[in-house]
């Protein structure tokens, strides 16, 4: 008996473009991943990349994690603030490839960082830190205070800022004039300026920083200096009225001392700042009745926004980053602002 054979017209198309569409999808991915065009592909950035459309919990103002900094995914009417402790920042650390990177995707989810704990001797782990940060298209710049401490063992602040969201106002930095040594390091102050305002109209929200490590075996002492230190500065600044204290404060909120008693000026987070999770010791301070664009505050918790284990995190830092929201558009303080000393010396 005669079979009948099937015609090849009746086969379906794919059958003859499936396999060697498969090849060319293939080498094309494979080229791709080789040269680091799909970041989930690429080493550290896998996991990372699981963050890019993670929201931060805790508040109305909440932070939009991605896994580049473009300014297109940063909402125009607000800007956001942070301070990080990257924990004895040096050559080291800058070896360490990994962590490397995920410094950079963390500092690149910020308008303005002020950073503390940079041990290097040399500026180059700082520049590499930069250049990793702005690798992804980005224009981040930073800024560095003179080495400061009484020991051998010096510490420098730093603020980065995206240059293509935020002014940093020249000449604007310097440090607390501290002649009597009641500070282990003196505070790091810079002013900056949303270059956009969210509203038409409206000018751009300005505000001055104040970068602080205190050491954590003078803690009473220097919490008792600082809440000189914030009215000072503002006096200095005298036609700015929105002030930032930021920092390694090494207490709890409720162990800021003299700094906690300015009328009105309290630390936005509530939630634990140390890797451990047993400790809230990094702050961002506001005067809440001047500083009326402040829109929430949170951390980036390693382990549950970035998905990183344990071991990784405690490897970037002891410490997580703290941010705050704020409009971009200056607002006008409510009420009467706390009196302030008359001079202050930088």
């Amino acid at each position: 008996m005669a079979t009948r054979r099937k015609k090849i017209s009746s086969l379906p198309i794919g059958r003859f473009i499936g396999p060697p569409l498969t090849i060319v999808l293939f080498l094309v991915v494979g080229y791709l991943a080789m040269t680091g065009r799909l970041p989930f592909l690429n080493g550290a950035s896998d996991q990372a990349a699981t963050t890019e459309a993670g929201l931060l919990p805790g508040t109305e103002g909440g932070l939009q994690l991605t896994s580049s900094g473009d300014p297109a995914a940063k909402p125009i009417e607000t800007l956001t603030v942070a301070t990080f402790n990257i924990q004895v920042f040096g050559v080291k650390k800058a070896e360490d490839l990994e962590v490397m990177r995920y410094l950079a995707l963390i500092l690149r989810q910020f308008d303005v960082i002020a950073v503390q704990e940079i041990r290097s001797m040399e500026r180059a782990p700082v520049d590499q830190l930069l250049e990793l940060i702005n690798s992804t298209g980005e224009q981040y710049k930073v800024i560095l205070s003179e080495r400061l401490g009484r020991t051998d063992s010096k510490e420098q602040y730093a603020y980065f800022w995206d240059s293509r969201r935020i002014q940093f106002v020249e000449g604007s930095s310097y440090l607390v004039n501290d002649s009597a040594d009641f500070m282990h390091r003196e505070p790091f102050v810079a002013s900056f300026h949303a270059l956009q305002a969210g509203v038409p109209g409206a000018k751009p929200f300005s505000f001055t920083m104040i970068n602080v490590h205190t050491d954590p075996d003078e803690t009473d002492q220097e919490l008792n200096v600082l809440d000189d230190v914030f009215q000072s500065v503002r006096a200095y600044e005298f036609s700015e009225d929105d002030f930032i204290l930021a920092g390694d404060l090494n207490v709890e909120i409720d162990k800021l001392g003299e700094l906690g008693q300015i009328q009105s000026v309290e630390s936005v987070n509530r939630e634990q700042t140390n890797t451990a999770g047993s400790r809230s010791i990094d702050h961002l301070l506001i005067d809440r009745t001047a500083t009326t664009e402040f829109r929430g505050a949170g951390v980036i918790n390693y382990e549950r926004d970035l998905k990183l284990p344990r071991e990784l995190a405690d490897r970037i830092s002891d410490h997580r980053p703290v941010w705050a929201v704020f409009d971009s558009s200056e607002h006008a303080p409510q009420g009467v602002i706390a009196a302030l000393p008359e001079t202050v010396s930088r």
